[in-house]
């Protein structure tokens, strides 16, 4: 879970699910897609995305 010294990123997004299955609702779900798509993905260069189990 540490980031890597040569890290540009400069935003973080941190979200808990119950489970896997919650997680992969979240990910589909059309209000989250929607706010992806529109102000997210058209201001992002670079991505880094992390799942882990805690």
């Amino acid at each position: 879970t540490d980031y890597l010294p040569t890290s540009t990123v400069d935003v973080m997004l941190d979200t808990t699910f119950e489970d896997a299955d919650a997680l992969a609702a979240y990910a589909k779900n059309p209000k989250h897609v929607a706010v992806a798509d529109t102000k997210v993905r058209p201001f992002t260069a670079n991505r880094a995305c992390m799942d882990f189990e805690v």
